[in-house]
């Protein structure tokens, strides 16, 4: 299962993290369920190559203006500490899977 993410969790993966991560930005609405989901299916897929996070509901407004999120759903992929990609809106298993491995490429990550 995915872990949910806390801004000084994030912050201590951002600066020290050794492999690229996804973290998701989802509102408890209608589509989390479902989003979530894919958030998990990545991370089984990705397990060892990417760590997946989603971001903590409590604090998802301020993060959201911090990286310039107008909406959710949205994906944001961060390597050597700085945002690499993102992925906007809602997504399906086949375009989560495209965005990560383009976004990581070969050779990439761990």
């Amino acid at each position: 299962m995915v872990k949910t993410i806390k801004p000084q969790a994030f912050e201590l993966e951002l600066s020290g993290g050794t492999r690229p991560f996804l973290v998701a930005f989802l509102k408890r609405n209608e589509r989390f369920r479902e989003q979530s989901r894919l958030l998990d299916d990545a991370s089984r897929r990705y397990a060892g190559r990417l760590d997946c996070y989603l971001y903590s509901q409590d604090y998802l407004e301020t993060a959201m203006q911090r990286f310039l999120v107008r909406g959710t759903p949205t994906f944001l992929l961060f390597s050597g500490g700085r945002e690499v990609d993102r992925l906007i809106g809602e997504s399906d298993p086949e375009t989560l899977d495209e965005f990560i491995s383009a976004s990581l490429g070969p050779g990439k990550g761990a």
